[in-house]
């Protein structure tokens, strides 16, 4: 399903590029979906150039369509911060855990050992 989305995404972005003869930034994400797909907008831009109508009306679409992908695309890298961000908390808890039984053990183990000492005389 997001192949497809992606699929349209890219056809209708190239179709509006095409239209205004300017490549405008766009995110990595939507840079890489497209990329398969700039084969097919060739032949899709050859059959939109004859009707200037649907062209037009594609161009709009396109632009509705690729701003609601670029807030997709914010939400998407948003989320990925966030993952990564709680992560890195998880990890840094865990090593702090680890450190603080690590810490314990060598007390009891020093604990053991001068009671060890103690008996022995």
């Amino acid at each position: 399903m997001r192949f497809l989305f992606a699929l349209v995404l890219g056809v209708l972005l190239c179709l509006l590029l095409a239209q205004e003869g300017s490549g405008t930034s766009t995110t990595t994400e939507a840079t890489t979906a497209t990329s398969s797909t700039a084969t097919t907008t060739t032949t899709t831009d050859s059959s939109a150039t004859t009707t200037t109508t649907a062209a037009s009306s594609d161009s709009t679409t396109a632009s509705s369509s690729s701003s609601s992908s670029s807030a997709e695309a914010r939400r998407r890298r948003r989320a990925r911060r966030r993952r990564l961000a709680r992560e890195r908390r998880r990890r840094q808890e865990r090593r702090q855990r680890q450190e603080e039984r690590r810490r314990r053990m060598e007390q009891l183990l020093k604990r053991q050992r001068r009671l060890i000492n103690q008996l022995r005389g």
